[in-house]
């Protein structure tokens, strides 16, 4: 019995933003129009297929070697490919992307193809990140209100080390503040 095909609907609900087909023999990526689009590929020319130098060209700078080396890791290896990177800045603005698929391997264990699908996981990093930032806030007040209680308790060895404890938390919450785009990363 055949299955009917997902509703897009449902793709796109679970954060799916397309498929993708590596031929290995070829040397070709080929990606659905959705994906190609999110990655300011030519859509119709990314379905026919393009080189994985043009796929690599869209992953951010910061990301292309650590995707490149596990691309060509995982064609050694085949079976499961799970890599996650950011695309380049393109018209939808700088996305993280998940790659989920198999590389199949011929009879002799070279790589012959793999095929997956494409998780748009921005949306999820971001609520992660804000839900982060709420924590680090409230333990923040907590340690201000502790300092208040060790102070009012006279005991000023405790005092030092619940500052410690905030300098500490400081520092946690500075990771969360936007960074100049014109100073480099460290």
């Amino acid at each position: 019995m055949a299955q009917a095909p997902i509703p897009q609907s449902i793709l796109e609900a679970s954060g799916v933003v397309g498929t993708w087909a590596h031929d290995y023999w070829a040397g070709q990526l080929a990606l659905s129009a959705p994906l190609a689009d999110l990655l300011g590929l030519d859509p119709e020319a990314a379905a026919a297929g393009v080189s994985l130098e043009a796929f690599l060209d869209r992953t951010h700078p910061e990301d292309r070697i650590r995707i490149e080396s596990y691309l060509h890791a995982v064609a050694e290896t085949g079976g499961p490919v799970e890599a996650e990177f950011r695309t380049k800045d393109t018209r939808t603005g700088i996305r993280t992307l998940l790659m989920r698929g198999r590389i199949e391997r011929d009879p002799a264990g070279g790589a012959t193809r793999g095929r997956g699908i494409a998780i748009d996981r921005t949306e999820e990093q971001a609520a992660n990140l804000v839900q982060s930032e709420r924590v680090v806030n409230r333990m923040a007040e907590h340690i201000i209100a502790l300092r208040d209680l060790a102070r009012a308790l006279h005991r000023p060895t405790l005092t030092d080390r619940i500052e410690h404890l905030m300098i500490e938390i400081g520092f946690e919450l500075a990771r969360f503040l936007p960074e100049p785009e014109d100073e480099p990363r460290h």
